[in-house]
């Protein structure tokens, strides 16, 4: 099959290469509220169900509106489960996450769970190492991600868009938990500094040969100089990495695409986050270069203790509205050009919080930290809908103590599928087998009743 054209044109140098089926691990670092996200709608089943809820969480809108049906009708967006016909409401600032849904996109895997406690510390390193059941607060160890590109052998790496390496990205071997992951805090500017062609005669066009001059006769000299153990000669021999390295991204960038206009001009609330959807555009113009085979990006500011509408509506506008980054990003990734295979059909978005949060609303109109939450899948390759009860019965009626959790202070979601569950069979379609090295214990964890997590993906 020929190259399929865009309704850009590129640049004839510009070597496509292939995407690889690739995991976009999306961390939401503080708490994410999702059931804030996804509310049920006012023809629910259970109207006890509704009336506990409204009950329960109407403090933490903006507006004191009269009933829940009001609220349902100003804040959220009417959706349907294909699978099980249920109705429920996502909400108004999340449009894009709504329309991908409609379009079978999106999975929402209800009841889950990536840690057992509430504390940040712990539930962020269970996350990222995809061991919900993980107790050590050790963060020298390996991260889901480096296992997954371990998998996938020892050319192939773990890149992190955001502004520092995560557990998640590491590998396995102590002391050398980096080596199969790139840093790309910035895509257009991986190289090292060079003499500009426009001004060489400029102090940083000086300054910058003076300095490749220097380190590349000091390598030189160091090789003959020196013994084979001296420290030092890591230091040169990863100058020399870099500049070979980030010249090649410079290079095969500057062959292809611009930075689409869409992303030039995106403004969001997160400015670390426009940059990690740049550079997500970016590394599928280049994923041969970077050898990818898993990416890592997170948003923070989740952690809605008070006040929690005004934080959580920003995030959700920033990842999931019809302008925000995830539409922005994908839509400039599906106009790339491609052989066989789009890239922008190649990934699947998987978002982590470090935990959900609890059912009650506090006394400052925000959430405080609880346990099971919901996880979400997206991608064309995800088969949508929901899996699990979403809002389940029991949170309306006494428990064995008498207490009912939509009214109790303290009561959470009862976390009942493990992630690890979902993500092996996530890496499985990345490639068949990966699930069960890259998460032993999946097979044994967690797992709601009736809920089948093996068929989220297509061909897992």
């Amino acid at each position: 099959m020929g190259a399929t054209v865009p309704l850009r044109a590129w640049s004839q140098d510009c070597a496509i290469a292939e995407m690889p089926r690739t995991l976009v691990n999306v961390m939401l670092q503080g708490g994410a509220d999702l059931r804030f996200l996804f509310m049920p709608a006012p023809g629910h089943p259970d109207p006890v169900y509704t009336g506990l809820i409204w009950q329960a969480r109407r403090v933490l809108y903006d507006s004191e509106y009269p009933d829940y049906e009001t609220l349902f009708e100003n804040e959220y967006l009417p959706a349907q489960d294909n699978r099980t016909g249920l109705q429920f409401g996502i909400h108004r600032d999340a449009e894009w996450l709504w329309r991908q849904f409609g379009e079978g996109r999106v999975a929402v895997v209800c009841n889950a769970y990536c840690s057992r406690n509430r504390r940040h510390d712990q539930s962020i390193l269970n996350a990222d190492a995809g061991e919900p059941e993980l107790e050590v607060l050790n963060f020298d160890r390996n991260g889901w991600g480096g296992r997954l590109v371990e998998y996938l052998g020892p050319h192939v790496n773990s890149v992190e868009l955001g502004d520092s390496v995560s557990t998640f990205n590491k590998g396995s071997v102590p002391g050398a938990r980096l080596d199969q992951v790139v840093h790309a805090e910035d895509m257009r500017d991986m190289a090292l500094a060079a003499g500009s062609v426009e001004n060489p005669a400029s102090a940083r066009s000086v300054l910058a040969r003076a300095l490749s001059s220097w380190y590349d006769v000091r390598s030189q000299e160091t090789r003959s100089e020196q013994p084979a153990d001296w420290p030092w000669h890591a230091f040169y021999r990863h100058y020399e990495s870099l500049r070979d390295f980030g010249g090649r991204v410079e290079e095969r960038l500057s062959q292809c695409q611009p930075l689409a206009e869409s992303l030039q001009s995106m403004q969001l609330a997160s400015s670390g986050f426009a940059q990690q959807c740049r550079n997500l555009y970016d590394l599928c113009q280049v994923p041969d270069v970077l050898q990818v085979g898993a990416v890592s990006m997170n948003y923070g500011g989740w952690d809605t203790h008070d006040g929690e509408a005004g934080e959580i509506r920003r995030n959700l506008s920033d990842l999931f509205a019809s302008s925000g980054g995830l539409a922005t990003t994908t839509a400039a990734i599906e106009e790339l050009p491609y052989r066989d295979v789009s890239p922008a059909s190649q990934l699947v978005f998987y978002f982590a919080s470090d935990f959900g949060r609890q059912l009650v609303a506090n006394g400052t109109a925000g959430t405080d930290h609880g346990r099971g939450t919901y996880s979400v899948l997206i991608g064309q390759q995800v088969r949508g809908g929901v899996y699990g009860e979403m809002f389940p019965q029991r949170e309306a009626a006494p428990d064995a103590d008498g207490r009912i959790p939509l009214q109790t202070p303290g009561a959470d979601i009862e976390g009942q599928t493990s992630t690890d569950r979902l993500l092996a069979t996530a890496a499985d379609w990345v490639s068949p087998g990966a699930g069960a090295v890259v998460f032993p214990a999946a097979s044994g964890s967690g797992l709601e009743p009736g809920v089948d997590v093996g068929t989220l993906l297509a061909d897992a």
